[in-house]
């Protein structure tokens, strides 16, 4: 076939040898020119240097090195396994930052966390190494490898993953890599592809059905993969409301001291003055160190007693939120001020209106208690990183773009993150303590953004296992099909064979029972033959008295000389058959040779032979055979018999043709016995009989 031909093979082997080649110069050029700055990067380096190992194995296995191939790739392989079961195991089995801890100073500020390829190009590696390992055998599912990388690859590269949370992406997709590694499959397909045409027909029953299975499990895994991803969003939206509860318990916190301080001024009898406003003013400062500044503004001074006597009444407290560019005009906490207050600094200022009480249905405003709270400070304390270890969140908390508040992280930046706005202080009087739908709320934004070892130990791990157990049984079924129409192949060939060889068996043994038929019978007549009637007489040496007819035809030359051979032919088998109805089961018949025939009576008596011969005479003489010029055919006989042993059937036949002899010398077409001429038989010249 074409495809199988020295120069098409030659011709993908070269091919497969340039598309390594490339693959193999690409991914050195890639490494060389990265920039490690960029975030992404340990990973996408990490792969580039796994694809070049790969790569190496490759191109000595298109150049025949299978020993150097496999001495290369068996180690990544076993790293390849160690890394993937790390990733798909939960973190205790195999933690990642502890291993990295002996590493701390080549990997730093990076962990191997960092540096682990992600799992797409990690599943592609391996299948790729299998591949080579396989020495790209389709019996050993290396089509379905192949299928499962492009698959991936498809999948890593398409929109697909744009439309989906970005959680599940943990590195930035490189194009460099994706090339490196397209241009591995395409110089390892090529270079097998030619070779699994023997087997297409077993490749084709295994592979579509598995192919199915491998595109199920890649829409399973993405579905995996965005449950997961909602589900660490969940997590980070949970964990931004809870800084939002705790922004707005402190903030209620605050508000709730300055309404009662307020309810204290505006029923307290006694004279308000610095020293007095200090003492009210002081368990303040130390429970909320960011009240930058507290101060009474508008306030009217009534004298003493009774009409000095301030009532509040029930309006609720309003926001403001202003730079503190310039410090209040009145402030009372003045050692606080400087450390609490910035020119560029955010905060809030919150005003509470003072009522004096008179005889009128509605108090008369006196002033307002004006307080302004550090907004950075305030929030300070919302969040609370975990141990060394766990990971960490880097959170950034702003107003109107402008940064209020920054934790940076520990580890390396994932590349996503949360943003959900906090309703946490509200800028509108509150119904009864409590916020209605159209409350307003002071804009601030808050942002999450996890670290690489938060990510691995929050994120579920059921998506990985379910692409690789998926991979895996895929190659299963492929291996189960294709190994099934492979022995179901064989099987029908083997049976082919078999019955081929049943039926050549068959065609011999009916040879060999017509050889061993022709051995002994003769082919004419269909009677045993000489050789048949010897061995039968010494299976019968024992049945003595043992009797010997020997049959000559008359005259059979004339027969053969005026009618033919072919009529002679017929004469003699007539003669056979007659003989053998006529003899039944007294004795053997057999075809002695030439136109005689050879009774043989097993227990016979002389006279027993002698009548069985004057039968056998007589049905020759009585039957419809006649010679050319209408003359009866007549046959002549000779018997002899041996009753004592040993038995010599030679002497016995001998005997036979001498009385045979006489019957000839006496006219034919008669019986005579050895017996009744034993007498005169040595004086006989008996030469040599002829017809």
């Amino acid at each position: 076939m074409w495809f199988t031909s020295i120069h098409v093979v030659r011709h993908y082997r070269l091919l497969s040898q340039g598309l390594t080649l490339l693959a193999l110069v690409l991914a050195v050029a890639s490494l060389a020119v990265l920039d490690t700055r960029v975030a992404s990067l340990p990973a996408n380096q990490t792969t580039l240097a796994l694809a070049l190992i790969v790569a190496i194995g490759q191109w000595q296995w298109t150049r025949k090195g299978v020993f150097t191939s496999a001495l290369v790739l068996w180690p990544l392989c076993l790293c390849l396994l160690t890394l993937l079961f790390g990733t798909c195991a939960p973190d205790d089995w195999l933690s990642l930052e502890r291993l990295s801890e002996p590493f701390r100073w080549l990997t730093a500020p990076s962990t191997l966390l960092d540096w682990r390829p992600p799992l797409v190009e990690l599943v592609v590696l391996t299948l790729l190494t299998l591949g080579i390992l396989a020495r790209t055998r389709s019996s050993l599912g290396v089509p379905l490898l192949h299928m499962s990388c492009f698959l991936l690859l498809l999948v890593d590269q398409t929109p697909l993953h744009r439309w989906l949370p970005s959680a599940a992406l943990l590195h930035a997709h490189s194009l460099p890599v994706t090339a490196v590694l397209g241009l591995l499959l395409a110089g390892q397909w090529v270079g097998v592809v030619s070779g699994w045409r023997p087997t297409r027909d077993s490749l084709r029953q295994g592979l579509w059905p598995s192919t199915l299975l491998v595109v199920m499990t890649l829409a399973l895994w993405q579905y995996l993969e965005v449950q997961a991803d909602d589900e660490l969003q969940y997590l980070g939206q949970r964990e931004g409301r809870a800084m939002e509860e705790r922004l707005a318990s402190e903030f209620n916190d605050v508000l709730h001291s300055l309404q009662q301080l307020r309810v204290f001024l505006s029923q307290s009898p006694v004279p308000l003055g610095s020293e007095r406003w200090q003492q009210l003013t002081e368990p303040l400062e130390h429970h909320f160190p960011y009240l930058t500044s507290l101060h009474l503004e508008g306030l009217q001074n009534t004298g003493s007693g009774s009409e000095s006597r301030l009532e509040g009444k029930s309006e609720p407290s309003t926001t403001t939120v202003h730079r503190t560019d310039s410090p209040p005009t009145r402030v009372f906490l003045e050692p606080r001020l400087a450390a609490y207050t910035h020119p560029a600094e955010l905060a809030i200022m919150l005003s509470l209106p003072l009522t004096h009480a008179d005889d009128r249905p509605l108090g008369h405003p006196l002033g307002q208690l004006a307080a302004t709270l550090s907004l950075p400070t305030m929030t300070a304390g919302i969040y609370q990183p975990g141990p060394a270890g766990t990971g960490s969140l880097q959170v950034r908390l702003s107003h109107d773009e402008r940064l209020i508040q920054e934790w940076q992280m520990r580890g390396h930046p994932a590349p996503w993150a949360v943003s959900l706005p906090l309703e946490a202080i509200p800028l509108d009087p509150l119904s009864d303590g409590e916020a209605t739908s159209g409350t307003r709320y002071l804009s601030l934004e808050l942002s999450l953004r996890p670290d690489t070892r938060l990510l691995e130990r929050l994120r579920s791990r059921l998506p990985a296992v379910t692409l690789v157990l998926g991979l895996l049984f895929s190659q299963f079924l492929y291996l189960t099909l294709f190994s099934q129409h492979q022995m179901a192949s064989q099987h029908r060939a083997i049976a082919r064979s078999n019955g081929d060889l049943r039926r050549e068996v068959r065609t011999r043994h009916r040879l060999q029972q017509q050889l061993s038929w022709l051995a002994d019978h003769d082919e004419l007549t269909g009677l045993p033959n000489r050789r048949r009637l010897q061995a039968t007489a010494q299976t019968w040496r024992e049945r003595l008295p043992l009797s010997i007819i020997l049959v000559d035809i008359d005259h059979f030359k004339r027969i053969n000389d005026c009618l033919g051979h072919a009529e002679g032919d017929r004469v003699l088998k007539a003669v056979g058959r007659l003989a053998k109805d006529s003899l039944g089961d007294d004795g053997l018949l057999g075809r002695y040779g030439g136109e005689e025939f050879l009774v043989i009576i097993p227990e016979g008596r002389l006279a027993e032979a002698s009548a069985v011969a004057e039968r056998l005479r007589r049905a020759v003489r009585q039957a419809p055979l006649a010679h050319h010029d209408g003359t009866p055919l007549t046959i002549s006989l000779g018997v002899a018999c041996q009753d004592q042993a040993p038995l010599d059937l030679a002497r016995l036949i001998q005997q036979a043709d001498q009385a045979l002899y006489l019957a000839k010398h006496q006219g034919r077409n008669r019986v005579e016995l050895f017996a009744d001429t034993v007498e005169g038989a040595s004086d006989l010249d008996t030469p040599p009989f002829t017809a």
